[in-house]
């Protein structure tokens, strides 16, 4: 078991989708799982199957630099989690699945002046281009935020990464965002085309990873 700190840098951003071909996103996961019926936030979203994007900046011992984590929120038994499905980066990353692989993706960040931009193009060219614009603050789903966070998995490996984090600090409000642009060339087939919802972690995030397959 290896244990890393992981320190993600504030505005970290959520896109939060419905999603589509439910039966051909079920056959990705661990086995015994199903899609959740889920909402990141309280009063902005209707509960349902979500496929998520969350972009972020991250500083680690062996992992600096930003990640962009497809991924959807599982259920087994009366316990929810993270499932990643893909991730595009522009750092070194690990998992269970592939282990030790090199950068896929060009990423870039800006925040200025309550407008957030990210800009991903993997290997590929495709592609995820936002600017968002900051608005009120909001309060997020304690399922979503908390529960799915403590056993996160990457697509089908019943391996998971255990997190500690500072409940107090996850739950914080976010901000919500409105979009002036949207790009998004990645997993059309899963998802409708326009999120339900957009936000960003104005704060900064400290996680304790706690990795078995390193």
């Amino acid at each position: 078991m290896k244990y890393i700190n992981l320190k993600i840098k504030p505005h970290s951003l959520w896109l939060s989708y419905n999603m589509l071909n439910n039966e051909l996103i079920t056959e990705m996961l661990p086995r015994g799982m199903k899609i959740a019926n889920v909402k990141l936030s309280e009063n902005y979203e209707t509960i349902g199957p979500k496929l998520l994007f969350n972009c972020y900046n991250i500083e680690s011992r062996w992992m600096r630099g930003s990640r962009l984590e497809i991924l959807t929120i599982a259920q087994k038994d009366n316990n929810f989690h993270f499932v990643i499905l893909d991730c595009l980066t522009n750092t070194g990353q690990w998992d269970p699945v592939n282990r030790v692989k090199p950068p896929n993706a060009n990423i870039k960040f800006n925040y200025n002046q309550e407008i957030l931009n990210y800009k991903v193009i993997d290997y590929n060219k495709k592609k995820l281009i936002i600017t968002g614009q900051s608005q009120q603050l909001i309060t997020i789903n304690k399922r979503f935020a908390v529960e799915s966070n403590y056993n996160c998995y990457f697509k089908s490996s019943d391996i998971y990464t255990i997190l500690d984090f500072d409940i107090e600090n996850i739950m914080k409000p976010v901000r919500k965002l409105k979009l002036l642009n949207l790009t998004n060339d990645l997993w059309t087939e899963y998802r409708t085309e326009t999120p339900e919802i957009a936000f960003m972690h104005e704060h900064g995030m400290n996680f304790k990873a706690s990795i078995p397959f390193y």
